[in-house]
């Protein structure tokens, strides 16, 4: 059976949905973190999504069945990271051309239902619509299902680091928007 997913564009009044997606998904990664390890505080989690979703450079997308949300995909410019800074900066240079993914959240009742690949297709084509040539992500390198999903879609693995916010390495992924 197929989910029909409605989309929308999401905005300042979205925050605590989306901020609730990425509860949900930070708590799934004790499936594959090491033992004893906690999702993160997500006391300012809120607020750093707030101004992100502000900025006009960011663009937001949830997916809603029945009007309420099951997940969201956002994007903005990508930039240099600063020294010292997380990679996903919003104070760093920017990098002509390339778009940062920065968030693809789909609530874990949702999964294998259609909601990240319908999220993702629609990125990737606005990040060509704006002019991207190529696109970048981050995603915890033990997390083999998210790994798999970006690897099906053409993303190539580009090099990983340790995350201190998360506590957990993270791989970076690339795309050349111009191959699809």
């Amino acid at each position: 059976m197929t989910t029909m997913f409605a989309t929308r564009r999401a905005g300042n009044s979205d925050v605590d949905a989306l901020v609730a997606d990425v509860a949900a998904g930070y708590a799934s990664y004790v499936e594959f973190a090491p033992a004893g390890w906690q999702p993160p505080e997500m006391s300012t989690e809120r607020e750093r999504t707030a101004r992100q979703i502000a900025d006009d450079a960011t663009w937001a997308l949830l997916a809603l069945v029945d009007g309420a949300p099951t997940g969201h995909v956002a994007f903005f410019p990508g930039r240099r990271r600063a020294p010292g800074g997380a990679p996903a900066s919003r104070r760093g240079e920017r990098i002509p051309g390339l778009a940062h993914l920065w968030q693809l959240f789909v609530l874990p009742e949702w999964w294998g239902r259609g909601a990240a690949p319908l999220l993702h297709d629609e990125a990737i084509a606005e990040m060509r619509s704006q002019g991207y040539r190529r696109a970048r992500l981050y995603t915890p390198s033990g997390h083999a299902r998210a790994r798999r999903f970006y690897e099906r879609r053409g993303w190539t693995p580009a090099d990983a680091g340790w995350n201190e916010f998360l506590a957990l390495e993270l791989t970076e992924y690339r795309l050349d928007l111009g191959e699809r």
